[in-house]
């Protein structure tokens, strides 16, 4: 039987590495998807996530209620992120790790995706994240904001309107060239 979230904390809060290695490896998708949504560059977030959960593991005799490691993690990687984000500001962003393109039509479909999802917000941008880029399901995503799954799911589709629209602009589809 799978041990809970609180099982592995208070277990890893007693020196189990273990327990805590369990923990990185069922919130490892999250972590990186909330990185991801605020920085520009899946390189950085991974870094971010990583930092992340080094903080946690000297820090997790100080969450209150074990309960809620997922929420804890989630706020932690969020401030990481956003340090480096403020960091990168001044760093050219690395270059992906993608599959070559050889379509070119697939590779500009691809950047408009991504610079489309730089003008959601920011819960907007980590909800879509987390569930198509890390693939987490509504109810893994509601947990881990302390929302409703209604909530996410709302979210989704608010943000997946967004994305049609600036992606079905002229702009985005050299319409008006």
């Amino acid at each position: 039987m799978e041990r809970s979230d609180a099982e592995l904390v208070a277990a890893a809060c007693v020196g189990d590495l273990a327990s805590f290695g369990t923990l990185y490896r069922r919130h490892y998708r999250l972590a990186v998807g909330i990185a991801r949504s605020r920085l520009s560059d899946s390189h950085l977030a991974e870094d971010a996530a990583q930092e992340a959960f080094a903080v946690a593991c000297r820090t997790l005799s100080t969450l209150k209620d074990q309960n809620r490691f997922t929420q804890w993690l989630g706020t932690i990687c969020r401030r990481t992120a956003t340090r480096l984000a403020e960091c990168q500001s001044n760093h050219a962003p690395l270059t992906e790790d993608q599959e070559p393109v050889s379509d070119p039509a697939l590779a500009t479909l691809r950047l408009q995706v991504r610079e489309a999802l730089w003008t959601l917000d920011d819960d907007a941008r980590e909800v879509v994240l987390l569930h198509y880029f890390s693939g987490l399901s509504h109810a893994e995503i509601a947990q881990t904001l302390d929302v409703s799954t209604d909530a996410v799911h709302g979210r989704l589709q608010r943000a997946r309107r967004k994305l049609a629209l600036v992606l079905d602009s002229p702009m985005q589809t050299g319409a008006d060239e």
